[in-house]
């Protein structure tokens, strides 16, 4: 593809996305850019530091919205990029080499942070980043001298301040357009889906953990960019600009702002600007210090969010994905073989010795009565859990739990572009929108939609609204549309209509003249009956009879 046509192309794509907040937002930034030939320097100063303050906001706003993350260290990220960019300014780096090297700073330390505790459940995550902001600050106290002592570090001068907020307004919405192209890659997309729902993510093969590290790391070089910036608007590096204050406030305007829209952060910020003025006015008036007076507002605002449930001033837009007439690939089918696998929990064996193949354009049912040992061995094939003895061999796997498990704050189609591996859908080419990233979206955007209009589902529907058979339904699809070549299917008929599961035995059929090997664990004889191949009936975690 040539450079003007991939310009074309992006072009085209950009008008069918527009939609009217877009336009008020540009209006907003155009308007917004004209504010040098109206304040001073003063002013300008303190509007570069709020909208640096945005920048960082809204990588958190990534972490959390999107990734569902409660991190309470955007802070301490954004210290760690202040700190180096300060050391390498004062030695004359100019701005250019200490403000990315500031972002990779912060990057690198939320992964290391994340690394250490994103396997933690929600509640884990923020006590453990919040005690990592208190390090961070107490760490810049005890080694205050790298940082000047009790009198900062001065840096050498950059931009002036009307440099600054053109600079600061012009990353302010490069973040924003950062945070939607995210938002509908595959990374934001899975991420929704593990903020949902992890267990029924992992089980579609969304890997879980490393897009939640990225998520931290992409909040991280936002936090480092701005602290790098900001320290160099300020003239000096001041420890104690950086404490836990900091990441609470970061935390409060993200939640007041929208957590989940591209300038959910930035509204955020701006209304913490206003009232900020109010709360000086009446600190005035009260003698309460003017840290008091910001701590408290804060305090306030966030106890606002939480009573009221509040989802923030900005709503996301809904997503569109482009189609486009490319052809699929083709699949190359492997089954699975698994080997003698035994579990046991305490005294009870509950797989024993199980041995079975799943052939590629098959469809092997695991009957049994309760307590048969059916859902270890769905989960032993799955790797959710390990066996205690025996191999397992497979080219891909992907299952559907036994619970109706669908995405909620998903759509159909998204939630079949959540989980298909990507050639082209890393972290940069997403962030870029390049021409390769795109077709490629294109592309599975096309597939997941021609594969929703055979089963019968709207792809734009909300998940949440279709009925429970057609949840089902699209969970059987969102497993599918993973690419593993296995399907591990629990009960996919379970609460569905007599309509509704002959559609789910067709999609079945469907997947199965698509090569891809198939178990289903089942308590429809019908269903059984009509789809199976071949019928393994366990009992006591041991096989008893195939046929």
């Amino acid at each position: 593809m040539s450079v003007l046509a991939a310009f074309s192309d992006a072009a085209r794509d950009t008008r069918r996305a527009w939609h009217l907040r877009a336009t008020l937002a540009t209006a907003a930034f155009v308007v917004a850019a004209f504010a040098p030939l109206v304040f001073g320097d003063s002013r300008l100063a303190d509007l570069a530091g709020g909208l640096y303050l945005a920048v960082a906001a809204t990588g958190l706003a990534f972490a959390v919205g999107i990734g569902g993350v409660p991190s309470l260290a955007q802070g301490a990220f954004v210290a760690a990029g202040a700190v180096v960019s300060a050391r390498l300014l004062q030695v004359g780096t100019p701005t250019i080499v200490a403000a990315p090297l500031g972002a990779v700073t912060g990057a690198a330390t939320a992964a290391v942070v994340a690394l250490l505790f994103v396997r933690l459940p929600r509640a884990g995550i923020a006590a453990a980043t919040w005690i990592v902001a208190w390090l961070v600050a107490a760490a810049l106290e005890a080694l205050g001298w790298f940082l000047g002592g009790s009198e900062g570090l001065v840096v050498t001068a950059g931009p002036s301040p009307a440099g600054h907020y053109e600079l600061a307004l012009a990353l302010t919405a490069l973040a924003a357009l950062g945070f939607a192209a995210l938002a509908r890659s595959a990374l934001g997309l899975g991420l929704a889906a593990a903020r949902d729902r992890e267990a029924a993510a992992a089980a579609c093969g969304i890997p879980v953990q490393r897009f939640r590290v990225t998520a931290f790391a992409v909040s991280g070089a936002a936090a480092g960019l701005a602290g790098a910036l900001g320290v160099e608007l300020a003239g000096i590096g001041d420890p104690s600009q950086y404490g836990p204050y900091l990441s609470f406030k970061l935390f409060v305007v993200v939640l007041v702002g929208g957590a989940v829209a591209p300038l959910g952060a930035t509204a955020g910020v701006i209304v913490l600007g206003i009232l900020s003025v109010a709360a000086e006015a009446i600190g005035s008036v009260e003698n309460v210090a003017h840290a008091r007076s910001h701590a408290l507002l804060a305090a306030v605002m966030l106890l606002g969010v939480v009573s009221l449930g509040w989802d923030g001033i900005v709503r996301p837009v809904r997503r569109r994905f482009r189609a486009a007439g490319v052809q699929a690939k083709a699949r190359v089918s492997r089954g699975l073989a698994a080997r003698d696998l035994t579990k046991s929990y305490g005294p009870v064996r509950a797989a024993d010795g199980v041995s079975l193949t799943l052939e590629p354009g098959t469809v092997t049912a695991l009957v049994g009565s309760n307590g048969s040992g059916k859902t270890t061995v769905l989960r032993l094939l799955a790797g959710a859990v390990p066996p205690d003895a025996g191999t397992i061999e497979h080219g891909g796997v992907a299952r559907t739990l036994q619970a109706t498990a669908i995405f909620p704050t998903l759509t159909a189609l998204e939630h079949l572009l959540a989980t298909p591996r990507r050639h082209h859908g890393g972290l940069v080419r997403s962030l870029l929108a390049t021409p390769k990233a795109r077709a490629e979206e294109a592309r599975l955007a096309m597939v997941a939609r021609a594969a929703l209009e055979r089963a019968g589902i709207p792809p734009d529907v909300g998940a949440s609204e279709l009925p429970v058979g057609e949840q089902r339904l699209l969970m059987v699809l969102t497993a599918a549309a993973s690419g593993a070549t296995t399907l591990l299917v629990d009960e996919p008929s379970a609460g569905a209509s007599p309509v509704d599961a002959k559609r789910i035995v067709d999609t079945l059929a469907g997947l199965r003249d698509d090569r891809r090997a198939i178990l289903v664990v089942e308590h429809n004889l019908g269903v059984v009956r009509r789809i199976a191949d071949r019928v393994i009936e366990l009992e006591n975690g041991r096989i008893v009879e195939t046929s």
